[in-house]
């Protein structure tokens, strides 16, 4: 009798064990030491496993690895493309995390790799490069599907193209976030400056578009935080 308690005590144990999540010790130990390679190896195995496949811990650890080797000068067909298939795989976190449990816990990191992207329309802009540009804003998308100054900007690329149609379509979208924004103390540098660009532009072309009144709305709103900018303060001044 005393042997079918132990038994059943064991295996009790182990189902326990099994049903704990992962704590992931493997794939930080991989981070802390730089091995980006093998913890993308290894952080993938994860979201393959039944028991972690929806686990949106797995897919933070993957893309996270992915973008950290991108900036490693690793001559590697594997990873080209690391990059872009690391924020993927940051989308597919921030989606498979419901309770947005990671998503708050590793903040820093996603407005990290928010501020990368912005940098990267920031050099498709300067090139003229508006379709690219726009490409790259879908990537923010992905880890910040709401986020007000993307939209902006995706805005005036579109209007750039010609889509005013487009432009004016996420124009009404912005407007109640906008209304709603009472700070913009939790963005870094990266991201005010690319929220002051995205609006200045809008307003010149809100008022070529006959949307007077809406860049002045717009206009009033955002020289709370960007008065000492001068491009503002003259596309502002336009629009008063």
């Amino acid at each position: 009798m005393k042997k079918i308690v132990l038994v059943c005590s064991i295996l009790l144990f182990g189902l326990m064990l099994n049903a704990q999540p992962p704590t992931y010790h493997d794939l930080m130990i991989l981070f802390t030491e730089g091995n980006y390679k093998k913890l993308v190896k290894q952080a993938e195995k994860y979201t393959l496993k039944d028991a972690t496949k929806d686990d949106p811990m797995a897919y933070y650890w993957l893309g996270k690895g992915l973008y950290k080797l991108s900036f490693q000068n690793i001559k590697d067909e594997e990873f080209e493309n690391a990059y872009k298939d690391g924020i993927t795989y940051l989308g597919k976190c921030k989606k498979k995390d419901k309770t947005a449990e990671v998503f708050e816990k590793e903040i820093d990191f996603f407005h990290e790799v928010k501020s990368s992207i912005m940098e990267q329309i920031m050099n498709e802009i300067t090139l003229k490069q508006y379709k690219k540009a726009i490409e790259w804003c879908k990537r923010i998308y992905l880890i910040f599907p709401d986020d007000v100054a993307t939209k902006y900007m995706d805005a005036a690329c579109k209007y750039q193209l010609n889509d005013q149609t487009g432009a004016a379509i996420l124009w009404n979208e912005c407007q109640k976030p906008l209304e709603k924004m009472q700070s913009i103390d939790q963005l870094n540098e990266t991201e005010k400056d690319f929220f002051c660009y995205a609006i200045t532009k809008n307003l010149g072309f809100m008022k070529e578009f006959k949307q007077q009144n809406m860049a002045k709305l717009v206009g009033q709103k955002a020289n709370m935080w960007f008065s000492e900018n001068s491009d503002f303060q003259q596309a502002y001044e336009s629009v008063k």
